[in-house]
């Protein structure tokens, strides 16, 4: 448990660094990024390729795919990772492109760079909105 819990920790901090530019100051998204076949399936594989690589099981990544996820997405992640099932399932051409790209172009898993570069080519910095009282 304790083995499975350090791998959450560093799968959840590398992605929360990753998206760190694009982050409002409460630490949200772009809602835009809910939709995109590109960030889920690239998430996905993240996930696989470092479970993989560090010789974890089915249980393992499932755990560390439920953290990635709340991490990126925090309580719209349930709904997200729906989402990025049915498409898994279904083999939707754009998201098993990223995902096979992100689980097999990965010397180390968690450098993220790429990853993070698309995302700030293609998504604006999330907002926090304000009003006074």
């Amino acid at each position: 448990m304790f083995e499975t819990t350090k791998h959450k920790s560093k799968v959840r901090n590398a992605l929360s660094d990753c998206f760190d530019p694009l982050k409002s100051d409460l630490g949200n998204v772009h809602p835009n990024m809910r939709e995109s076949k590109y960030i889920m399936g690239s998430i996905l594989g993240i996930c696989r390729a470092y479970t993989s690589a560090n010789d974890l099981n089915q249980k393992a990544f499932e755990l560390i795919v439920d953290a990635a996820f709340e991490e990126v997405f925090r309580s719209q992640s349930i709904s997200v990772q729906n989402r990025a099932e049915v498409w898994l399932d279904e083999a939707d051409d754009e998201f098993m492109v990223a995902y096979y790209a992100a689980k097999a172009t990965i010397e180390d898993p968690l450098d993220l760079r790429w990853l993070s570069q698309y995302a700030q080519d293609h998504f604006r910095k999330a907002r926090t909105l304000w009003h006074p009282l």
